[in-house]
């Protein structure tokens, strides 16, 4: 009996060994082409450009010191080079394997990001006014409470927001973004046609979309229904 479970338990460990994913092998025209290499696998890692400052990643990387200067001039020195030993692969897929996670940003506002408040809010209770599909008739009959939009329309009632209000102000957008409801397809397009928005329009159609997908795509939505009063996505917390 013990020999037939120890049998069953070297099956059942060796099955679960087979499920591990092997190790990327990287090949020396990958590590020699280093920064094409590492672009890559940050776009590919990204959900939406914003993540990486929807710009060359190898520039963002640097430009923010998600990538250090030392890493940097070790990067600078495989171009040269046709084949590279042990520590250098080593070194490299290390540095492969963590810039990814450098770019994994969740967006929210800080009280900064909202360069115009007051004429944020009046432009919002304006446009939710119209009868044409819009974010904002589209925020205040579906992803807004009562009380919410309320708050909203007082605000634009005032001549101009404290900081106090500003911090309510922010912590109502930042709600209203992790809302499965907030972006619908047909209010943006009454806003603007653009290949951002066709972007976020088909990222949206996805089956499973994780709390960090989801928000973000509504962060982006956002942004492009208030361009002029929002910084844009990279300068957002995260």
């Amino acid at each position: 009996m013990k020999k037939i479970l120890i049998v069953a338990s070297l099956l059942v460990l060796g099955a679960c060994s087979s499920l591990k994913k092997e190790p990327k092998t990287i090949t020396n025209e990958e590590i020699k082409n280093w920064d094409k290499t590492i672009a890559k696998i940050v776009v590919d890692s990204a959900y939406i450009p914003d993540e990486y400052g929807n710009e060359d990643p190898i520039y963002y990387l640097r430009k923010t010191g998600k990538m250090s200067e030392k890493d940097f001039q070790f990067l600078s020195t495989l171009n040269t080079k046709n084949e590279f030993n042990e520590e250098e692969i080593e070194k490299f897929t290390k540095l492969l394997d963590k810039y990814p996670s450098k770019i994994d940003r969740k967006f929210f506002l800080e009280d900064t990001n909202i360069k115009n408040p007051k004429a944020l809010v009046d432009k919002m209770v304006n446009e939710s006014r119209l009868r044409m599909a819009n974010p904002s008739n589209h925020i205040s009959s579906r992803v807004a409470t009562e009380e919410e939009w309320e708050q909203i329309v007082a605000f634009s009632k005032k001549d101009d927001l404290n900081e106090k209000d500003v911090k309510k102000l922010r912590k109502l957008l930042n709600n209203f973004i992790k809302r499965k409801e907030f972006f619908d397809e047909r209010s943006w397009y009454g806003a603007e046609i653009s290949s951002r928005l066709e972007y976020i329009v088909e990222k949206s159609k996805s089956d499973v979309l994780s709390k960090k997908e989801l928000n973000n795509i509504n962060a982006k939505a956002l942004y492009i229904a208030y361009p002029d009063y929002l910084s844009p996505l990279d300068r957002w917390k995260d």
